[in-house]
This record gives structure tokens, sequence and C-alpha cells, in this order.
């Protein structure tokens, strides 16, 4: 019947209509948890949910015993709800054929729904996703929910603020998502605990600050800043603190090696003529413009042949980390101190 983006999907549950298959999937782990639960709320009555509810847990249970629940009819309802999480269909061609049969012939009174949580749906490399999400959308609709666009977080956040009473510019949204990340559930956390603070008044720079998490991502941002700049001290304690915080040196270096690897795009992009604009899009940056900012601003200072040194020592420091036995703080330490010599453009060999 269809593939939908969210706002189709959102139009078709704001008009009541319900259809018989439904293939959740994409990038945004808070969306697909709400929108199951909003078709949940919709499909099945609360007084026999016992009855009409089947959930399953996709990796534990076979396929072949989900159906036989899907064949059930409802318990004084108009549906019968199976809801089914990660089911690999990638690991067997049997499952893909035996859910493609019964969605050609799906019982009007049942509702397929399968979303993904923690398994990633290929549908433009894996034919066995493909082939899945083709005959959901035949029989229903498959449903693609990506990550929010940076200025749809900010207006989710304006407008979040507003209704509990606060009120947050956009300016400051933006700060936000630079600070706590781009998932919709820890910002909307913020949200909820920033407007509760403002009691009514401004969410200010100067609040965020103060109250907001900070996410690794954010951390690590001071830490690279502090390097692009020079700046033993700083950077010696944000990466003391990262380990006080007991950070996993490994995501710590990830997020780095992140860090270096987006000012290496921006700056042969603004060599290639190319904009900002262009890099985001290329490169998938939907929620993390702010990523492309920051990087923008920091590798003002530093030319390529910099940057090419800087991601050479952070690909021999992540082999390090995950292939010998040496002390982790000890490498992070090291790699830092080259890469402020590199900024520095002091040799250290």
């Amino acid at each position: 019947m269809a593939r939908l983006n969210e706002q189709e999907l959102k139009q078709q549950l704001k008009d009541n209509e319900l259809l018989n298959a439904y293939f959740i999937y994409g990038e945004e782990g808070y969306l697909k948890e709400f929108y199951v639960g909003k078709l949940t709320d919709m499909i099945v009555d609360k007084t026999f949910r016992d009855f009409n509810l089947h959930s399953f847990n996709g990796k534990k249970t076979p396929l072949e015993d989900i159906l036989k629940d899907a064949d059930m009819l409802p318990m004084m309802s108009e549906y019968n709800l199976i809801l089914v999480c990660d089911y690999p269909f990638d690991k067997s061609a049997s499952d893909v054929d035996l859910i493609k049969e019964y969605l050609a012939d799906i019982p009007p009174s049942t509702v397929l729904l399968f979303w993904y949580d923690s398994v990633e749906v290929d549908i433009r490399k894996n034919s066995k996703w493909k082939n899945v999400e083709a005959a959901f959308s035949k029989a229903g609709a498959s449903v693609n929910l990506e990550k929010r666009t940076e200025g749809d977080l900010v207006k989710l956040l304006v407008s979040g603020c507003k209704k509990r009473g606060a009120s947050l510019s956009a300016d400051n949204a933006r700060y936000l998502i630079s600070v706590s990340g781009s998932d919709i559930k820890t910002l909307l956390n913020e949200t909820e605990k920033l407007s509760s603070y403002a009691k009514g008044q401004e969410i200010t720079k100067a609040v965020i600050d103060k109250l907001a998490v900070k996410s690794l991502q954010a951390k690590v941002f001071d830490l690279s800043k502090a390097i692009v700049r020079g700046d033993y001290d700083k950077a010696y304690s944000v990466l003391g603190a990262l380990f006080e915080a007991k950070e996993e040196p490994v995501s710590v270096l990830a997020v780095i090696s992140n860090c270096f690897i987006d000012m290496y795009r921006v700056k042969c992009a603004k060599i290639a003529g190319q904009s900002f604009d262009d890099v985001a899009n290329y490169y998938n940056y939907k929620g993390r413009e702010f990523a492309l900012r920051n990087a923008s601003r920091d590798c003002a200072s530093l030319s390529v042949n910099q940057l090419r040194k800087s991601l050479d020592v952070l690909m021999l420091a992540d082999n390090n980390l995950k292939s010998t036995a040496a002390n982790s703080r000890l490498i992070l330490e090291e790699t830092m101190v080259k890469l402020l010599l590199i900024s520095k453009e002091v040799a250290y060999d």
C-alpha cells in the first residue's frame, strides 16, 4: 500500500486509518518507540489487552511460532496485534519467503507490527531486507523514521519549552543540542528539567551550562578545541575529567577521531570550493549540523597536512587500544601530546 515518512504516518493516525501490516525501522530510536506505542494503544483495547496483544522478542522466537498467534481471532475487539521487535530476516531466506506468503493473505482481523530497535535494517544493500520491506509496504506500510534535522529539533525544543511555560530562543536551542546531543529522548528530558528550573522565565545559555547534561561528544569537543588551540592545561583537565567519569577510552578516542574527520572534511571542501551544506548533505549530518559548525571553526588554524598527520596519529592510537595490553590512559595521553605538538607544528619523532 505505501512507504510512509513520519508526517504521513502521523496523518494516518490522526485520521484513525489503520492497516494490517507495519514495518517500522530507521535511525531515530525515540520516534520508533513513540509510534509503536501510539499504534499499540490505537489497535488494542486496554480491557482485552492480555488477549489481543502478543509481543515477541524477534531474536528469540521462531517466525512459525509468531505466525501461529497471528492466526488467532481477537477477543471482543476488532484486531489481534502481533508486535515483534528485531526479527532478523537477514539470517534466513526461508523466513523471508514465509513472511511474504503470510502477508499476501493476512487475516483482516490481524495486525502485524514488526519494528527494529537494535537490529540494523539495510534495504539498499541486503536483498532479504529489501524483499521483506517491499512485502510489508504492499500489504500495509513500511515506515522509515530518520533522524530529524537540526532545524526540526530546534522547533521541537522551542515549542516544548513554550508548552511548559518557559521560553527558549532558537540560538539557545541550537546550543542545547550541541551540549546534550541530538537524541530526542535526551533533549525532551532536558527540556522538562530546564523549563521547571526557569519557572516561566527565559532559558539562557548560562542556565544550559549550569544544568544541562553534557554528552560525551560535547565533552570531547572541548578536548579537541583545546588541542587545536594548543592549550595544554585545558586539554589535560578535560581528559582527566573524562577518566574520572569512567568514560570508555575506545569511545573517547572514537569521538576525538570523528572531530578531526569533521575538520578534515570541512577543510577539503573549502579548498575544493564546496559549501558547508554540501558537506552536511554528502556525509549525512542530519541532526548533527552543529558538529560541522564546530569543525569549521576549529579547523581554521590547521592545514590539511596537519589534519592528515593528526588522523594518522589517531589511527595508530586506535590500533594500540584494540590490539595491545598497554595502559589505555597512557595511550590517550601520548596521543593527545602528539596532537598538541602537531597543532603547534613541532616535530616529535
